[in-house]
């Protein structure tokens, strides 16, 4: 006996018809003019999607005026997702419609974007709009109008971005916006204009952005950190302020920002706290801050003084910092008597290797011979081992030190020999740092501009000299 295959057999498709013929009804009722509760009207549009049947009866009954303003807006409230050509049909038929907030979020969720933007159409129908309107537009203002989106052709501008806050700060100030603070703060990120950020009212904005420090690249930490400075600076931690002191110490445009910022370490008394380690990182950064970036070191001294008597915590750390202070003012200056205090301070059993580097720089200002004798002091001492974090060794940089020594002295054939003798002494074994050492050269040969001569390069060549101390 044959066996034949089965055919499946599909389920058949069971439509609502007594839910779309009472939408109709519904519809038909509202077009010749007849009352239909809010109630009833809700009812079946939560349950049923509009088809295009019923969506043309909308438009019929919004081209006429038997039904009151507020049905309309009930309509249009269900009605413009599935067809934003009904907001063109009133507007041609009812230009003065008053929309009422959720008609008018249905028509700025829904709006292309193309010919009026949602902003436009926020001030147009807009002037007693409440904060779900608000926060509609802002998301259009910061995330993109749907024919943007649709497109990838987003463009957020500085204007879009003051309107966005402009709305931030008309809804509830005491209510976390957390998906819109994210895409306001990556959005000023994105076009460089954190200073922005400082408008926003909410109470809560200045947490969050305290809270986002941790995750902030260096290069915007700053300009966040001060918003909380300003606004709440004692939410701010130790280490948020010995970082902002780091970041404020590199930049000659903020030297400004930077003693303000030292007034407050002082006034609340930061670096000086027994009962809190954090506030070793102040002092290290403290001191760096009064001595490099503002150029006082009869600050750094009184400092010095007091730490040593009162605040002993890391103070060979301190110590090391007050010898860059000191390095650095010596070659800058060309005194050597601040060269003399910072080897006055320096323990020679337990210096460190940064320290040695900036000594043998510093030294070169007066005389290069001592910067050699300090390196084949220590040269053989120290490790050649390369460290994970930083990829250098130590005697990689005491060879990079003693090269840009040479450099600056203009004896770029010793810098070469002592280059190419520490690769094959073994002094230097890792691919990286060679290649990286070996850009002192390039440095070296763009200190000169056309036909200069040392005399003319050698000041630009300075600060090269200047950036490796301070940044050792």
């Amino acid at each position: 006996m044959l066996s034949l295959p089965r055919i499946k057999v599909p389920k058949p498709v069971h439509l609502n018809f007594k839910s779309f013929i009472r939408l109709s009804s519904i519809l038909h009722s509202l077009k010749d003019g007849s009352t239909v509760s809010a109630h009833e009207i809700d009812k079946f549009f939560t349950a049923n999607n509009p088809t295009s049947e019923h969506l043309s009866l909308v438009h019929e009954i919004v081209k006429d005026h038997k039904v009151a303003p507020n049905t309309i807006n009930q309509l249009l409230k269900y009605s413009l997702p599935e067809d934003f050509s009904l907001y063109h049909t009133l507007k041609r038929a009812n230009p003065s419609h008053v929309w009422d907030n959720e008609a008018l979020k249905a028509l700025i969720m829904s709006n292309p974007g193309r010919v009026d933007s949602s902003w436009t159409l926020l001030e147009r129908y807009g002037e007693a709009a409440d904060e779900n309107v608000h926060l509609a537009v802002i998301e259009k203002l910061l995330e993109g109008e749907n024919s943007e989106i649709k497109e990838d052709m987003i463009e957020i501008t500085h204007e879009r971005l003051d309107r966005a806050i402009d709305l931030l700060n008309r809804v509830n100030k005491d209510v976390s916006h957390l998906r819109h603070w994210d895409s306001l703060l990556a959005k000023c990120i994105q076009l460089g204009c954190l200073d922005k950020l400082d408008k926003v009212e909410a109470h809560l904005f200045v947490e969050y952005i305290n809270e986002q420090l941790s995750n902030t690249e260096e290069q915007n930490y700053l300009a966040l950190a001060n918003i909380v400075l300003e606004k709440n600076p004692k939410s701010l931690t130790k280490a948020n302020i010995a970082k902002m002191l780091s970041l404020a110490a590199k930049k000659p445009d903020t030297v400004d920002a930077l003693r303000e910022l030292v007034d407050f370490v002082e006034l609340e008394g930061l670096d000086c706290d027994k009962n809190d380690p954090e506030a070793l990182l102040v002092r290290l950064q403290l001191i760096p801050a009064y001595g490099i970036a503002l150029g006082d070191f009869n600050k750094v001294l009184e400092k010095f003084h007091k730490y040593s008597t009162h605040e002993k915590f890391g103070i060979e750390l301190v110590q090391a910092k007050v010898v860059q202070v000191f390095s650095y003012q010596a070659f800058k200056r060309g005194d050597k008597t601040l060269l003399n205090i910072a080897e006055t301070l320096v323990n020679p059993e337990e210096i460190q290797v940064k320290t040695l580097a900036q000594l043998i720089l510093a030294r070169a200002k007066f005389d290069s011979e001592k910067s050699l004798k300090l390196y084949n002091d220590y040269i053989q001492k120290v490790s050649k081992d390369v460290n994970e974090v930083t990829k250098r060794s130590p005697t990689g940089i005491l060879t990079e030190a003693l090269m840009v020594a040479s450099l600056y002295d203009n004896d770029r054939e010793f810098a070469q020999l002592l280059y190419e003798k520490a690769i094959q002494n073994k002094m230097l074994i890792d691919e990286a740092e060679i290649a990286l050492i070996k850009k002192v050269f390039k440095k070296y040969g763009e200190s000169f501009q056309e036909n200069d001569t040392w005399k003319q390069a050698r000041p630009r060549f300075t600060e090269v000299v200047l950036e490796m101390i301070k940044s050792e």
